[in-house]
């Protein structure tokens, strides 16, 4: 079964590779383009023992751009974070996340999935905490492709789905994208009792693989799990993270010690090593989950992981805010360790670089600025943000990178 929905995928992948071309106009998929949106919530997924051994059923929030006319739009799963304890597909933590991708025109999940440890956690019952959510993420994922085999009621396209969440839910989404084979599955986990690699949440029968994942401050439990020809991911994670290590350490519960992971910092170094697609933002100095709180850091989410999907759209967006296609913003040498140059094809009357926390580092004002230079040479090696405004009010956005 499972080399027939690897060749499900395969084939589908290709044809769209070649014939697919999503509608980009007008700014979808990296602009606010829909104001309002449809949620219906409490739509049950699946259902599965939980850590009490009751039979628990699994349900989700699904938000949708309202107006919107498009037969097949992208999807995007996300869960809540909270440490398999507590937390909600109606938390702060994706809820927002859920505001701001319905508008870009995404048709966005928020799911709910099984919490506990039963009892206070240790290495095995942390585990198989993670691995029921990790069932109930590819459950959802079956869902959506059940449904649309049924009609399509959500309007969604089978082959753009993409995962992600935020710390435990970030587990999730991370474990169901790169847990695919049988020998994969942990020690501390039947295969018969939890259902194999596809879990036993619910929808058999339907391909479980997302199109990429959206990894925001989670880990895995061994990035040997990553494989070559496994989908890309784009990862932020905070330095001085004291919840979800930054790279590989122990992780605690409740102020126990649980079990070695890889955080983002790692599995950012296993994809270079293997030369999988994907991006790794690092928030300097940041704890777990800063932009949560901070309107900074969850501007930092939306200027990196916007554009990350929409390319797999075939979009080509330059910034989140609006920029004409006949303009150009060229910055060289990128990634530099000195001194970066701009030059414009317009006016630009102000430019502006920025860290990942919001903070202003430098500023140029002038009402015929169209080139010039800045000088890196003495911050701190990690990526910033060039914007430049034009007389029109208009900004382009780019990353920079310094070594």
């Amino acid at each position: 079964m499972k080399k027939l929905y690897a060749l499900l995928a395969f084939i589908g992948l290709s044809y769209l590779q070649v014939h697919s071309q999503f509608d980009c106009s007008g700014g979808r998929y990296y602009q606010d383009v829909f104001p309002t949106y449809t949620l219906t919530s409490d739509v049950t997924y699946g259902e599965a023992l939980n850590v009490s051994g009751d039979l628990q059923s699994l349900e989700l929030d699904i938000y949708q751009p309202e107006g919107d006319t498009l037969s097949q739009r992208p999807l995007l799963i996300l869960a809540h974070g909270g440490s398999f304890v507590f937390g909600s597909k109606t938390g702060l933590d994706v809820v927002s996340l859920c505001n701001k991708f319905v508008k870009l025109g995404y048709v966005v999940a928020s799911i709910e999935y099984r919490l506990g440890f039963g009892g206070l956690p240790n290495v095995s019952s942390a585990t198989q905490a993670v691995y029921r959510g990790t069932s109930d993420m590819k459950a959802a994922i079956r869902f959506f492709r059940k449904n649309f085999s049924e009609g399509n009621a959500y309007r969604i396209n089978p082959d753009y789905i993409f995962t992600g969440g935020v710390s435990a839910g970030a587990f999730t989404a991370l474990h169901a994208a790169y847990i695919d084979q049988e020998s994969e599955i942990p020690a501390e986990v039947d295969p018969i009792e939890f259902g194999g690699v596809e879990g036993n949440s619910g929808n058999p029968g339907f391909p479980s693989n997302t199109r990429a994942v959206v990894n925001l401050c989670g880990a895995i439990g061994d990035t040997s799990w990553i494989n070559t020809g496994d989908v890309p991911n784009i990862s932020m994670h905070g330095t001085l993270d004291a919840t979800v290590p930054y790279g590989t350490d122990l992780i605690s519960v409740f102020g126990i010690g649980l079990l070695t992971v890889d955080g983002s910092a790692s599995i950012a170094q296993r994809m270079n090593n293997l030369g999988i697609e994907h991006e790794f933002i690092s928030w300097q100095g940041a704890d777990h989950v800063p932009f949560v709180s901070n309107a900074n850091y969850q501007d930092s989410v939306y200027q990196f992981v916007v554009p990350f999907l929409a390319d797999f759209l075939g979009c080509d967006p330059t910034g989140i805010s609006a920029v004409e296609s006949s303009l150009t913003l060229d910055l060289f040498p990128n990634p530099t360790n000195g001194t970066l140059f701009y030059k414009s094809n317009i006016t630009l009357t102000e430019i502006s670089l920025r860290d990942l926390a919001g903070r202003t580092l430098s500023q140029q004002k002038s009402p015929t600025l169209s080139s010039g230079s800045l000088d890196l040479s003495e911050l701190p090696a990690g990526i910033y943000l060039f914007e430049a405004t034009t007389s029109s009010g208009t900004k382009l956005i780019r990353k920079i990178i310094a070594e």
